[in-house]
């Protein structure tokens, strides 16, 4: 073999890898579109508002504190822009935390978090019953439920 079949073998090669790359990235982008658009309709929050969250201290985020949130039947709390309540914090999980209404009464659980959930200054292991005025903290920012 001469050096220009070498040379054309080993071009030939790098224009398949590149096209493997593109696809893979164009396959992956996807993938990525579809769950965005799944978002939206697997985590229909009918607008019911339930309660509230008003904001005591805002920790890193920028959040004003007397700020009050809307809490919704499925209320989920995070640094991912799908959570209903997004926190830009670095001491915030992308899934920090979960408010569930059942039974007609508001429930806080862990969402496995690195920094936990604290209500009322006590880390949370299972699903706890909060009412007005429990104090709620996810990562630096802490909340104080309302009707």
């Amino acid at each position: 073999m001469d050096t220009y079949t070498v040379l054309l073998i080993l071009r030939i090669a790098l224009v398949a890898i590149l096209y493997l790359v593109i696809l893979r990235v164009v396959a992956v982008a996807r993938r990525e579109m579809k769950l965005v658009e799944r978002a939206p309709a697997s985590v229909t929050r009918g607008k019911d508002v339930v309660g509230h969250l008003v904001v005591i201290d805002s920790g890193s985020t920028a959040l004003r504190p007397g700020a009050r949130l809307d809490v919704e039947p499925i209320t989920t709390i995070g640094r991912s822009p799908t959570n209903t309540i997004v926190l830009d914090s670095t001491f915030v999980s992308t899934e920090h935390t979960r408010i569930l209404f059942r039974d007609r009464s508001l429930w806080v659980e862990d969402m496995s978090s690195r920094n936990g959930t604290l209500v009322d200054q006590n880390r949370i292991t299972e699903a706890v019953a909060v009412t007005p005025g429990t104090i709620l903290q996810v990562g630096d920012v802490r909340f104080k439920f309302a009707i």
